[in-house]
């Protein structure tokens, strides 16, 4: 049952971060993000080849977690949620979209 509703969470995740109705913010690691639901923290990292969400109540004890990986069984497109995940970061802040703004205005 915990998995159901597990699975439940990463989809409706899935659906509002592609909404782009959730926020993301980087971990010192550079290869986990978190986010906030009022009180619930939701990361999403990938370590030696395994990506895991993990979900955490206000006391930051977790409550679930979905893997893919290693001896893991595969999770339906949890791979491809961390790499749209790490994009939508990675163009937050490489600037490019700054640049070419600034280079137009030069020309």
């Amino acid at each position: 049952m915990e998995r159901i509703k597990v699975l439940a969470v990463f989809d409706k995740v899935r659906k509002l971060t592609r909404e782009g109705k959730l926020t993301w913010i980087e971990e010192a690691d550079g290869n986990t993000f978190f986010t906030s639901i009022s009180d619930f923290k939701i990361f999403i990292g990938k370590s030696v080849g395994t990506v895991s969400f993990e979900l955490f109540n206000n006391l930051y004890t977790k409550i679930g977690i979905l893997e893919h990986g290693g001896y893991s069984p595969d999770v339906e497109g949890l791979d491809s949620f961390y790499l749209f995940v790490k994009k939508l970061i990675t163009k937050a802040e490489d600037g490019l979209d700054d640049l070419l703004d600034q280079l137009d205005e030069i020309d």
